[in-house]
């Protein structure tokens, strides 16, 4: 008994959708406790990987499965089909990465000289919105002047837990 080519494909097929599921169901309910110092520069060699052969394959293997692979331009659709699973691939991890930020620590002094608008005030203290630690966050503000609610002034100084503000 001898079987076809896109009969072993389908055979194949299957068994790398088992894997690929078995490596989803892994990846996503299986805590692994790892610390990944990676480069925000990816090239070729960090995609060709066992997940990235999968994917190849999976693409090759499904479409020669259902379209046959009797002929030359049979075999090349399925190879582009592979490849473009596999850039999708590397197109998902490379923005997946990016995603990934370094916390960097800033000084509230470094803030002084921004020019902020008062979000409340009453009393010589009040709230300014600004960005800080790489996202938006409300502070405390003080002032000797009077001032009031949706003013613009510029940050002068920090103490004490306070941004000082004057009018610009």
């Amino acid at each position: 008994m001898t079987m076809e080519y896109s009969e072993i494909l389908r055979y194949v097929a299957i068994a790398l959708s088992v894997v690929f599921i078995v490596q989803a169901l892994v990846s996503w309910f299986v805590d692994f406790d790892t610390d990944l110092d990676f480069d925000s520069s990816l090239n070729v060699s960090d995609f060709i990987s066992f997940k990235g052969l999968v994917h190849f394959l999976l693409g090759f293997c499904w479409t020669g499965a259902l379209n046959g692979v009797e002929s030359l331009s049979e075999v090349l659709i399925a190879v582009a089909v592979g490849v473009v699973f596999f850039v999708i691939l590397a197109f998902l991890y490379k923005k997946v990465y990016s995603l990934a930020e370094e916390k960097t620590y800033q000084n509230p002094s470094e803030l002084i000289g921004r020019d902020v608008q008062l979000l409340n005030f009453y009393q010589g203290v009040g709230r300014v919105s600004v960005n800080f630690d790489g996202r938006r966050t409300d502070m405390n503000v003080k002032s000797e002047q009077n001032l009031k609610s949706g003013d613009f002034v510029r940050i002068i100084d920090y103490k004490d837990h306070f941004l000082i503000v004057e009018t610009k």
